[in-house]
């Protein structure tokens, strides 16, 4: 199997809203290979960070329209996780503009950096996996390792889908677009 064709299938999901069916399909492929630590991700999502993830959403938006005029878009990236695994975490950037997803490259030409960070809990287990494997060079578990990136990259963007549709038309956050994805990934999802 090569993981970089399956996560290019697998971002073509994504850009139609298909969270679920990528999720689905990749803990699949995961179960194809024998049964290690890295299989502890499957079937769990984050949803009980749905509250904080609309209060870092809202503190984002709120600090972003002090720094800067008119908010047209919000970016959220989550650190290189599996290379850093004290702390899983994710940033927020504003912009002054969005464009679309076919370039990404503006992404990185943020109008306004917020300080503070979503911190990501629940998956202590998981980072002390990411530890293991890197300090020890497990590299025998690389396709497993990455098959568990691009869930935990799918579960964050389904955390920020659900916040989006818990929060819809509640939240000043939910009426510009947001984008989210974690660190080096292509999986990007836009609300809205």
């Amino acid at each position: 199997m090569d993981v970089y064709e399956f996560e290019n299938s697998i971002c073509e999901l994504i850009k139609i809203e298909e969270i679920d069916k990528a999720i689905e399909l990749t803990e699949v492929e995961l179960l194809k290979i024998p049964k290690n630590d890295f299989h502890k991700i499957i079937g769990r999502n984050l949803f009980h960070l749905i509250d904080d993830a609309n209060e870092f959403l809202n503190a984002v938006f709120e600090k972003s329209t002090e720094e800067i005029v008119n908010v047209k878009s919000i970016y959220c990236e989550m650190n290189g996780f599996t290379i850093n695994p004290d702390l899983w975490f994710v940033m927020g950037m504003s912009f002054t503009f969005c464009n679309d997803l076919t370039d990404t490259d503006w992404l990185a030409d943020y109008d306004y950096f917020f300080e503070m960070a979503l911190v990501i809990e629940g998956y202590e287990d998981l980072q002390k996996i990411y530890e293991d494997y890197v300090q020890n060079e497990k590299w025998e578990y690389e396709d497993s390792a990455e098959l568990c990136a691009i869930i935990i990259t799918l579960r964050l963007l389904e955390l920020f889908r659900e916040t989006y549709k818990r929060f819809k038309d509640k939240s000043e956050w939910t009426k510009i677009p947001v984008f989210v994805t974690s660190h080096d990934s292509e999986l990007i999802f836009k609300t809205k």
